[in-house]
């Protein structure tokens, strides 16, 4: 199975722990991030968050779609790592620092999967490039989807 190690950096217009609580509240993702189609928790996991299961449905800026499994490994405040099975495989980890002097906050999502459909598998010598650029596309909108969702509530307060 082919392995992709992902980087995205985000920057977020807002304080870090606004964008933490909208982040770990993955199941409102849909309401601002385009691709992400709908999440369902699976398992509660523990007080902490620990073994919390989400299920994933997400479309691609390509003609395809993925499931994903993500299973919370470890938490902490601003920094989280989760267990990817599904359409994908491997681990993910989300890490938040803030930006003092400009009140935002900078996102790092860091992913290390390999890919799990039959067909990515076959297809992933000659088009690992196109699905790194559709990683990139819908991690893109989905950065300008929360800062676009920070915006409105930044207007709506001030209404």
């Amino acid at each position: 199975m082919p392995k992709f190690s992902l980087t995205t950096t985000w920057l977020i217009p807002a304080p870090v722990e606004a964008v933490w609580s909208c982040l770990i509240d993955t199941q409102t993702w849909p309401s601002w991030w385009k691709y992400v189609d709908a999440v369902e928790e699976i398992a509660a996991g523990d007080s902490s968050g620990i073994n919390n299961i989400r299920q994933y449905y997400w479309r691609t800026c390509l003609p395809y779609s993925l499931m994903l499994n993500l299973r919370v490994t470890q938490i902490q405040p601003n920094h989280l790592v989760v267990e990817v099975n599904g359409d994908l495989q491997g681990n993910g980890s989300c890490r938040l620092f803030s930006i003092s002097e400009a009140n935002h906050t900078r996102v790092e999502f860091n992913w290390n999967v390999q890919t799990c459909k039959p067909w990515m598998n076959w297809f992933a010598p000659i088009t690992r490039p196109v699905f790194a650029w559709n990683h990139a596309r819908v991690m893109r909108i989905g950065e300008l989807g929360l800062i676009r969702y920070f915006n409105s509530k930044l207007t709506n307060n001030r209404e």
